[in-house]
């Protein structure tokens, strides 16, 4: 997105001395300073950045400034926006990640153009799939499955959607939870054998499909306005501005067929999708 787009946000605090190791970048419209002690410590928190970050030239105004420091302790690092202190007394590794989900947050609350919403996507014969969900929902395994069957792959966090309902690729790295651990391993594309999306596309499916032990595949249509209200609880920038949000929601499940259903295992389901979606209707 061009800088010219860029929405105002609280003005940055000036650079702590001549010390620091300062980078500007944008993300989306959405500016945004990296700061840290040393190169080595600055670099490690740009690969943390939102998936289509880029550094800026000349850096532009309104941005926020994100800072990772070492604690008081000595042993631990901090995580700051502002000046306001994030998190506090965490390992190195842990304070990057959390500093990445900071910044993805940021950015898909000030985004201009685009409305972020907590979604999985792939693409079927350029027909677009959305799977919302929250964390812990089962959304990046379904995905992932269905790279694996051959849909296209645009995201497994969150869908893009502009004002006229279409979705953008977000294409990440897939983030999967092994079984019985709660920590996230990234995992690359490629290692699925699967290729990422490019354009825009209009949505054709929506599905709510929550994962369940044992749980029974039962797709049940969701009316227009029922869709629009479900889409909304995992929408990010509903309470800042519900007008454009609620507009492109409502553009976004116009002509798709909404579906919700607990899922069990995620290979049936994968199947049952890309079967509705090669017929161009709704999974049965």
């Amino acid at each position: 997105m061009p800088a010219a787009d860029v929405q105002s946000h609280p003005q940055r605090p000036p650079s702590n001395g001549g010390a620091d190791q300062v980078l500007d970048m944008i993300s989306y419209g959405v500016p945004f300073r990296l700061t840290a002690e040393s190169p080595e410590m600055l670099e490690r928190m740009r690969r943390q950045a939102p998936y289509g970050s880029a550094p800026c030239l000349a850096a532009p105004s309104g941005g926020r400034n994100f800072s990772l420091r070492a604690a008081p302790s000595g042993t631990t690092y901090q995580v700051l926006a502002d000046g306001k202190l994030l998190v506090n007394g965490a390992a190195m590794a842990l304070a990057l990640v959390q500093l990445g989900g900071q910044l993805t947050i940021h950015v898909a609350e000030y985004a201009p153009d685009l409305v972020f919403v907590h979604a999985g996507v792939v693409a079927w014969q350029s027909r677009a799939l959305l799977l919302p969900g929250v964390s812990h929902a089962g959304k990046s395994t379904l995905v992932a499955e269905l790279v694996r069957a051959g849909a296209t792959y645009y995201s497994d966090e969150f869908a893009l959607l502009d004002s006229q309902g279409r979705v953008h690729p977000f294409a990440r790295d897939l983030r999967l939870r092994q079984p019985g651990k709660p920590d996230q391993t990234s995992v690359p594309l490629a290692q699925l054998n699967g290729r990422a999306g490019t354009g825009a596309l209009t949505v054709s499916m929506v599905v709510f499909a929550e994962y369940a032990e044992n749980a029974c595949w039962a797709p049940e249509p969701l009316s227009e306005g029922r869709a629009v209200l479900e889409m909304l609880l995992h929408t990010v920038p509903v309470q800042r501005t519900p007008a454009r949000v609620l507009a492109t929601v409502s553009a976004t499940v116009k002509n798709a067929a909404v579906r919700k259903t607990l899922r069990g295992e995620a290979v049936p389901a994968a199947q049952a999708l890309i079967a509705a979606l090669s017929a161009g209707g709704a999974p049965a």
